[in-house]
């Protein structure tokens, strides 16, 4: 494993009201070397092999990304799960998390998270991806808290399932968690949360990293690593499964596909 360019966090300072600091994690390419929304497709794509025709509807917008963006995307990728019930999609998403948890994760940011709880930090995960699989990682991982991109299911997923709230991305991460931190705190104020770190690898979450006193990047896009170096945040980079972006990019592939194999290596 290789070693992170970083300084142990201080010990906790005392809060004149009593109110504990803040460990504040993104989840893909940050706890996990994985976008979770592919493994999961992966996931139940090997155990549903007919699910693959989601692609018919998913590839021809591709292209029209920037066009359609993110969210409209999102929800067109989602249509594997087409008429899937909460009842089945808590079954998958259990099965899934006993199987990438521990091996899949970064053992050394999973250590980290530990370090966090040891501090007497609140510990709140907050993803873009949806809460299907988030609740239980969350919950298997001891958070306090967890946020993901919330589905409209009803009886059951819809084709080009609506997202309730937006897509959990950004300065959206910090409106939905805003009533878990401090009373009164204001994320728009310029103020930072006391005794607080930040966890990310993309500059996407630089509204939650900014909140935070202090700040991690774990494997960072290159704008993130320019933002924080003025700020000297700390660098964590664990070991990946793959070497370069394009042995990354195939796996990726092959996870949309459902043909994806992980070795479960030790992170």
């Amino acid at each position: 494993m290789q070693e992170s360019e970083q300084q142990p966090d201080p010990q906790p300072s005392e809060s004149p009201d009593g109110v504990k600091g803040y460990a504040l994690f993104d989840l893909d390419q940050t706890l996990i070397p994985w976008d979770t929304q592919l493994l999961f497709c992966n996931f139940v794509l090997k155990r549903m092999p007919l699910r693959r025709l989601y692609l018919l509807l998913f590839l021809p917008l591709l292209p029209l990304a920037r066009l359609i963006g993110t969210e409209r995307l999102k929800r067109a990728f989602l249509n594997y799960l087409w008429r899937l019930t909460q009842k089945e999609l808590d079954a998958l998403a259990g099965e899934f998390v006993a199987e990438i948890l521990p091996g899949t994760f970064y053992r050394e940011m999973l250590d980290v998270l530990e370090q966090q709880k040891q501090l007497g930090r609140t510990t709140v995960l907050s993803s873009a991806s949806p809460e299907i699989w988030v609740k239980p990682i969350a919950e298997k991982l001891g958070f306090d808290h967890f946020f993901g991109t919330r589905l409209e299911i009803d009886d059951h997923v819809r084709l080009f399932p609506k997202i309730i709230g937006g897509n959990n991305k950004g300065a959206n991460k910090l409106r939905k968690m805003r009533h878990v931190l401090p009373e009164g705190f204001d994320p728009s104020s310029g103020d930072t949360l006391p005794d607080s770190h930040g966890f990310s690898d993309s500059h996407a979450d630089l509204p939650m990293l900014l909140i935070c006193e202090n700040a991690s990047m774990v494997h960072p896009t290159e704008t993130l690593r320019e933002k924080g170096a003025e700020r000297n945040w700390q660098t964590h980079t664990p070991i990946r499964p793959t070497a370069g972006k394009r042995q990354f990019a195939i796996a990726c592939l092959r996870q949309a596909l459902g043909i994806y194999e992980s070795p479960h290596p030790e992170m």
